[in-house]
């Protein structure tokens, strides 16, 4: 068994997570470090020293930053500051540009996803976690309280017993097969060539560089070092089958046929034959057992959008597990990880798809309206801004999942399910203090606004309704005062006092004076009530997140 601590009486663990890629490892953390014990098994015996996955996007990046990882990963890698499309007929590659996103990370982070997988194996190490490999899912029974995995190991058989299991064992998944689920979805047509490979070019090494032209598409995107990755489809190159070998010859005749400047290919160090899948299962629970990752979604790998939409499922579902087994919030809880993540997959599968099909097109008319939209639209700011966000990931919420309330909010202004922007705030033990290291801690932010100018009549509101918070919730939420200035002694309000130094906090969520704000482990908006400092006022927004402390049941019992 391996995890923080040892699983409740008479299980191996708490969660058993099958797979131990980028996205079980980031699960096994993220479970982990929210005080629950995870057992991870793994398929294979060794793990690739290839790196299908590249990028890291600004939204995953932030869910790492609440996890105190963020740092480590951009040390470690490079940040792109975006994309550029060439078009055979517009001259310079027009740019998509990162920068302006509201985001402490405006940028693509290009890492090996080995070194991704490096990174949290090492933290998951620290945290006394073990990664079972060499071990395989053979057999999956569930009650209406546990689940018993059959696994073997080697000529070994044996049975783990936890109260769930994460099935994060990519798009062939064992997990997916033995829970019953189809993947729907199609083969997209074109065959995509890979290379990892040294490239000799003038071109400046920073941002993923796309290049269409009649015969295909070329994109090259720069590692640190000598190597770049190149992704190539060649129409003259369709009549192959995946599993045939590709030489570095046929891939540098058909980066020059396709880019319009010479790049010259050298030293590969993986080169292969890609056909990529659009699929997507029809639910991603099934009773005690749940899927994240390329065993619940496939699709193109246009703008790098598969890893990123696997971490940010273990972070959406991790944080509820552990809530619901602490005895924090409702087994409803549990529901809104399909209900919030399936409609993003669909999201992200739909719009890659497109990408990809429209790089790929081969009617030369269609070529010419592409290329034509495209240098007419990509430089609209309100066209970069849009693809920059989505790109990025900060676009994604789940506004979808919850009531429609736009007639209370003025455009513009955080609704519940939206994703939390980060703030500048300062209190006297930390005059550098940010929104998002708040969420470091576990379980949920709760925020009371308040202006200084009008605290002494509320001071004893105020008070109360903390003290009721705490004594309600318990440990699943944390309380703060945030005032727009002055010093107030947090004894006074019985919880940490904290000032919006810049007032973006104010303006970001739209609250004033009175304002209570509850913020999710992964940085998403729970609950907000303006007027709300009345326990009365928030008890129903706080109904599907907690569970008061007074309930019979402290845990899950099944």
């Amino acid at each position: 068994m391996s995890g923080s601590s040892a699983g409740r009486s008479g299980y191996d663990a708490d969660v058993l997570v099958v797979g131990a890629g980028p996205v079980g490892l980031m699960a096994a953390h993220e479970l982990v470090r929210h005080g629950v014990s995870v057992h991870v098994v793994e398929k294979e015996s060794e793990r690739s020293p290839l790196s299908k996955a590249l990028v890291i996007h600004a939204r995953t990046l932030e869910m790492l930053d609440f996890a105190g990882l963020a740092d480590e990963f951009v040390a470690r890698g490079y940040p792109a500051p975006g994309i550029a499309v060439g078009l055979r007929c517009s001259g310079k590659p027009l740019p998509v540009n990162l920068q302006g996103l509201d985001t402490r990370y405006p940028f693509m982070l290009v890492l090996p996803q080995r070194q991704t997988e490096q990174i949290l194996l090492e933290r998951l190490e620290g945290r006394g976690v073990r990664i079972e490999e060499g071990t395989e899912l053979l057999a999956v029974e569930q009650s209406e309280d546990e689940v018993l995995a059959t696994v073997a190991t080697g000529e070994r058989r044996r049975t783990i017993r936890a109260r769930y299991l994460l099935g994060c064992d990519g798009s062939h998944s064992a997990v997916r097969r033995l829970a019953g689920l189809g993947f729907d979805g199609e083969q997209l047509q074109s065959l995509v060539l890979i290379g990892d490979v040294k490239a000799d070019t003038e071109f400046v090494r920073s941002r993923i560089t796309n290049y269409t032209s009649p015969r295909g598409f070329v994109s090259v995107l720069p590692f640190l070092g000598e190597y770049v990755r190149v992704f190539a489809i060649d129409f003259a190159r369709q009549d192959f089958r995946r599993d045939d070998a590709l030489s570095l010859e046929e891939l540098q005749d058909t980066v020059d046929a396709i880019a319009p400047r010479p790049i010259r290919l050298k030293d590969p160090r993986w080169l292969t034959r890609y056909v990529a899948h659009s699929r997507q299962v029809a639910t991603t629970r099934v009773g005690r057992i749940f899927l994240a990752g390329d065993s619940a979604h496939a699709h193109s790998p246009a703008a790098g959008q598969g890893m990123n939409t696997g971490m940010q499922d273990a972070v959406n579902l991790s944080w509820k597990l552990a809530m619901v087994l602490h005895g924090q919030a409702p087994q409803a809880l549990l529901d809104t990880y399909d209900e919030e993540r399936r409609p993003i997959h669909e999201s992200v599968r739909h719009g890659t798809d497109l990408m990809f099909r429209a790089f790929a097109l081969r009617n030369p008319l269609l070529q010419l309206l592409r290329n034509a939209a495209a240098r007419c639209l990509i430089p609209r700011s309100p066209v970069q801004r849009r693809l920059s966000a989505t790109i990025s990931g900060i676009a994604f919420g789940y506004r979808h999942t919850r009531p429609d309330d736009a007639g209370k909010h003025a455009r513009g202004v955080l609704r519940v399910g939206d994703r939390v922007p980060d703030a500048d705030l300062w209190a006297p033990d930390r005059p550098s203090l940010r929104l998002h290291e708040l969420l470091r801690a576990t379980g949920y932010t709760l925020l009371v606004v308040a202006s200084a100018d009008r605290l002494g009549a509320d001071r004893e509101r105020i008070r109360a309704f903390l003290r009721t918070a705490r004594e309600t919730y318990g440990e699943a939420v944390r309380p703060y005062v945030v005032l727009d200035e002055g010093v107030v002694d947090p004894v006074e309000l019985g919880a940490p006092v904290l000032i919006d130094v810049k007032g973006r906090l104010a303006r970001g969520f739209g609250v004033s004076h009175g304002a209570v704000v509850l913020v999710r482990p992964d940085g998403h908006l729970a609950a907000i009530e303006h007027g709300g400092i009345e326990p009365a006022r928030m008890t129903g927004a706080l109904a599907l997140w907690l569970r008061p402390r007074s309930d019979e049941v402290l845990a899950d019992r099944g």
